[in-house]
């Protein structure tokens, strides 16, 4: 119980002890108050990107829909033939 007894020692004198008293609010201000600089390149780049890809894409669809062609056609070609 040596070991017990130590350990509820410690607690009570951990419990008497007051922590520190510490003031980070003017240094949290100040680093909000300063505006941080960024580049436009990276947000830039990504907008070129993404407008490649939208060109590529608009392209492409394009391209299948003027390839399309009308799924009865098939029943048109059909009654053109028998019909003299």
């Amino acid at each position: 119980m040596d070991e017990l007894e130590a350990v509820e020692r410690l607690v009570r004198q951990a419990r008497k002890e007051q922590p520190p008293a510490t003031d980070a609010t003017g240094a949290v201000l100040a680093r909000l108050g300063t505006p941080r600089r960024t580049g436009l390149l990276p947000l830039s780049l990504v907008a070129v990107a993404a407008s490649l890809a939208a060109a590529v894409v608009l392209a492409l669809a394009i391209q299948v829909w003027s390839a399309g062609s009308d799924p009865q056609a098939a029943f048109y070609s059909v009654v053109e033939v028998t019909q003299p």
